[in-house]
């Protein structure tokens, strides 16, 4: 749920909030500067002699340097549009995206598009047309389709309509998003009238109509609403999520009632959404209400809150998981002993120590292989003692599986294959001992010879299959360093 919603919010930057989010930026800049200057001043004054003649040189430096870099933002800005006003539209494009500095640079962008009427707006694009593609490119692209929709929206749409590929699909929410935010009713209709009928790319369409109900429901919730229910099955789902998202940051309960207006999965999703957003601010708040469900989805709103919960208050969250039905914590242990583990540190290590305490089951099974998979990244050789001198059993047997999947292990094949031979299934320990040697075979085909020859994990029909593999279907990859952990 987390990785969902996380790739929800780029996508959005992408296809149309670039210009709300560069003006954004530079507004919390400010806040910013203000907590450090104030922050700076306390220091200041609490110093005394050397220290505090050092903080005041230190900044008086960052000023001049602050300064020069206004400097250079404000002279690139001013030959770009010396460059537009002489009709070089493409020239002044080109020198500003060439320019160093990032945030520079989509400063510099932004207050440069802010004047292109629609002619200049095209031949931008056709400057845009020939970058690489990357993160200069959709934001160029985005804030362009911004500008011309702000211009004139239909007319925009009709250009673009001209493109094809990722220009005429992003260039096309990006229109329908900034028209939204003006008159949504009018972006919502040329959705309905134009864009459904014709079909084309149900992901894009999903993510327009998506952008088109954020924008209205930030004006006039029900008329927003009423919209999205209108739409066909394959594309109201994201656009009713973003209408309860928006409800929600005003009033979570309010978000709640519209949601238990939904049906099946619908409903189900839309209050996981609530109760996501609600925890991270209020998580006790958020789990009162979702203990109060009665929907069938009522352990996955739960599971939504605790996930946030757990990263900022873990003893609290635990007590409460201990104080779950088995069956209850068993469902969504996995989930939370994921986050609980990306705090890192010694929440890593408690985390697992917390799985290894519970009954077993499939629960554990999983959370097993959430923590395991999580501390090999930031501490392997902790994981990997940890792991194993856990009992065996279908919970050490998934950590083994999560513990193979580590680039570091995958690395060292002959300790792969030692991992992969404590499995206690039969059928997983076969399949991960097969891919492991084949891995070996890849890279040191002599010692892999001589394992395989004594090896019991595989029978004999495998290890022929195995060495008759011609070298082009082994496993790629001969450059390993040795950074496995063996279990012994």
């Amino acid at each position: 749920m987390k990785i969902a919603s996380v790739l929800s919010t780029l996508i959005a930057l992408l296809i149309g909030v670039a210009g709300g989010y560069l003006i954004g930026q530079q507004g919390g800049g400010d806040q910013d500067a203000g907590a450090k200057k104030s922050q700076s001043g306390e220091t200041a004054n609490a110093s005394t002699g050397s220290l505090a003649g050092a903080s005041k040189s230190s900044s008086q430096s960052g000023k001049k340097t602050n300064t020069s870099t206004e400097g250079a933002e404000s002279n690139l800005i001013t030959e770009a549009k010396k460059l537009m006003r002489s009709g070089d539209v493409s020239e002044a494009m080109k020198m500003i995206l060439n320019s160093p500095g990032s945030i520079g640079r989509m400063e510099a962008l932004l207050d440069f598009v802010k004047e292109l009427d629609s002619d200049q707006v095209e031949l931008a694009l056709a400057e845009v047309r020939g970058m690489g593609r990357g993160g200069d490119m959709f934001m160029s692209m985005s804030l362009l389709m911004s500008r011309y929709a702000e211009i004139d929206p239909e007319k925009a749409l009709s250009f673009v309509g001209k493109s094809s590929g990722m220009e005429r699909g992003m260039g096309t929410s990006s229109i329908l998003r900034t028209w939204a935010s003006k008159d949504p009713k009018a972006a919502a209709d040329h959705i309905s009238k134009n864009m459904l009928k014709d079909g084309g790319d149900d992901w894009m369409m999903r993510r327009t109509a998506a952008s088109v109900a954020s924008e209205w429901a930030k004006q006039d919730t029900d008329a927003a609403l009423a919209w999205a229910k209108g739409l066909p099955d394959g594309v109201k789902g994201d656009a009713l999520g973003n209408i309860i998202e928006q409800i929600t940051t005003d009033d979570p309960l309010k978000a709640a009632e519209v949601a238990m207006g939904f049906e099946g999965e619908q409903q189900d999703r839309a209050l996981r959404t609530i109760a996501d957003q609600w925890s991270r601010n209020e998580p006790e708040k958020a789990l009162k209400w979702a203990e109060a469900l009665t929907s069938e989805g009522r352990v996955g709103v739960i599971e939504e809150a605790l996930e946030n919960w757990v990263s900022k208050d873990t003893e609290s969250t635990v007590a409460y998981l201990d104080k779950m039905e088995a069956s209850e914590r068993d469902s969504i242990m996995k989930e939370v002993v994921e986050q609980w583990a990306r705090v890192g540190g010694d929440a890593t290590a408690d985390a697992a120590k917390w799985v290894a305490s519970q009954d077993d089951g499939k629960g554990k099974v999983d959370a097993t292989g959430e923590v395991v998979g999580q501390w090999m990244r930031s501490d392997p050789e902790a994981a990997s003692e940890w792991l194993g001198a856990q009992p065996v059993g279908d919970a050490r047997d998934r950590g083994v599986a999560a513990l193979l999947r580590d680039r570091s292990v995958r690395e060292d094949p002959s300790a792969a294959v030692a991992w992969a031979d404590t499995i206690s299934n039969d059928e997983m320990r076969g399949e991960q001992v097969e891919r492991s040697a084949r891995t070996w075979l890849a890279s040191d085909r002599a010692a892999a010879l001589e394992y395989l020859e004594a090896s019991e994990s595989l029978s004999a029909d495998q290890k022929t299959k195995l060495i008759e593999l011609p070298a082009d279907q082994l496993q790629r990859g001969n450059d390993f360093r040795g950074r496995g952990r063996r279990p012994f």
